[in-house]
C-alpha cells in the first residue's frame, strides 16, 4: 500500500487547490482560444462577393471585427477546412453541408447569403457527344465529388434521358475540370462558376455549353463551427451586419460590384455582365433551402453517396436562426426556430 504524504494527491485540501487552479487555466484558455478575430474560408467563386465587398469596403471593421479571410477552392473544401479546425466558419452551397451533417461533424448553418439558378454549367466535348447527352453512355463525365458539381451532374443527365449510372464519373477538383476537359482526358465536366468560362476560353472550338433549363437553385450559406457559434456569437452578428451592409452595397452600385467580382474571380466582364441577373444577394433563411437539403438527402441515400441504413439527421437542427432574426426578423421563414 502506498503511504501518500502532504502535499501529494492524497492532501484533499491541496488536491482541491490544484483542481481550482487547472479549471481556472482551462476557463481562461476557453476565454482566450477564441481572442483573435474570426478566420472564414470564403470560397473563391462569384458567389462569395459580399465577402470580398465587404473585406474592401472595411465594412467588418465598421461592425468591430477583422476576419481573416482565406480563400479556397469550392465550398467543399471551404467546409473541409471548418471540419479540419482549420477555420472558425466556411462559405458554402446547401450540398458540403447536408454530407457533413450526415457525417455527424459539430457545424451549424448561419444564414444563406446568395442563391442562383444558373450558375452550375455543364460543358462537353463535342466529339463525345455527336447526338446529344444520351451519346455520353459510357464516357467519362469530371465532377467535383460531395458538392453541387456532383447534385447538378446526376440531375442534368436525368432531365436528358441518361442515367448517371451509366456514365463514368471522374472525381476532380474543381480546378482541375478545364484542364481535364480540355485535354481530353475527361468527355464533359458539372462545374460552377468561374470554372465553366475558364474551361470555355480552355477547350475553345472544341467544347462548348449544353443549355437547359434551371434545374437547379444552388444557395451558398455561412456555416460556423459549433463550439465557435456558442463562444462569439457577438463576432458572428458582426460578420452578418457587415454582410448585410456589403449586399446594400451590390444593390446600390450594382457597377461596382461587378467590377469587384470580375476582379476577384478572374471573369471577364461581359460574363460577369451576362450572368448579373441570376444572382440574388440576401441575408435569408427560406423554407426552399430545408426543402433543397431534404431532397439532396433523399438523392444521396438513393444513389448510394451516403449508406442506406444511416437514418436522415433533423436537418432543422442545425440550422441557427437565432442571429438572422435578431438582425432582420423578416429575412427568416416561419419553419426556422
Amino acid at each position: 500500500m502506498f503511504n501518500l504524504l502532504p502535499g501529494t494527491i492524497g492532501d484533499s485540501r491541496w488536491f482541491k487547490s490544484g483542481v481550482a487552479a487547472l479549471l481556472f487555466v482551462a476557463v481562461a484558455f476557453c476565454q482566450t482560444a477564441w481572442a483573435d478575430n474570426p478566420r472564414i474560408a470564403v470560397s473563391k467563386s462569384p458567389l462569395s462577393l459580399p465577402f470580398f465587398v465587404a473585406k474592401e469596403k472595411n465594412l467588418f471593421a465598421k461592425h468591430g471585427v477583422e476576419p481573416q479571410l482565406i480563400e479556397c477552392i469550392g465550398g467543399n473544401r471551404c467546409v473541409q477546412e471548418l471540419v479540419d479546425g482549420k477555420v472558425d466558419m466556411a462559405t458554402s452551397s446547401e450540398l458540403p453541408f447536408m454530407f457533413t451533417v450526415h457525417a455527424g461533424k459539430p457545424i451549424t448553418l448561419i444564414t444563406t447569403f446568395v442563391n442562383n439558378k444558373d450558375d452550375m454549367k455543364f460543358l462537353v466535348r463535342k466529339s463525345a457527344a455527336p447526338e446529344g447527352i444520351k451519346s455520353l453512355a459510357g464516357k467519362r463525365v469530371g465532377y467535383v465529388s460531395k458538392s453541387a458539381s456532383h447534385y447538378f451532374m446526376d440531375v442534368f443527365l436525368l432531365y436528358h434521358g441518361l442515367d448517371p449510372r451509366t456514365v463514368v464519373p471522374v472525381a476532380l477538383r474543381a480546378d482541375e475540370l478545364a484542364g481535364a476537359l480540355a485535354k481530353g482526358e475527361v468527355d464533359a465536366i458539372s462545374v460552377w462558376e468561374p470554372w465553366g468560362q475558364v474551361a470555355l476560353e480552355m477547350g475553345g472550338s472544341k467544347v462548348e455549353v449544353v443549355s437547359s433549363p434551371r434545374l437547379y437553385n444552388q444557395t451558398f450559406n455561412l456555416l460556423v463551427g459549433n463550439e465557435y457559434r456558442l463562444a462569439e456569437s457577438k463576432r458572428i452578428s458582426a460578420v452578418l451586419m457587415a454582410l448585410e451592409d456589403a449586399i446594400q452595397l451590390i444593390k446600390k452600385n450594382p457597377d461596382e460590384a461587378m467590377r469587384t467580382m470580375a476582379r476577384v474571380t478572374g471573369v471577364s466582364m461581359a460574363i460577369v455582365k451576362a450572368a448579373w441577373p441570376t444572382y440574388r444577394f440576401e441575408l435569408s433563411l427560406q423554407q426552399s433551402l430545408l426543402t433543397t437539403i431534404q431532397g439532396q438527402a433523399r438523392w444521396a441515400k438513393r444513389e448510394g453517396h451516403v449508406a442506406a441504413t444511416n437514418t436522415d439527421p433533423e436537418f432543422l437542427d442545425f440550422i441557427d436562426s437565432s442571429l438572422l432574426r435578431k438582425l432582420n426578423p423578416s429575412a427568416v421563414d416561419f419553419v426556422y426556430r
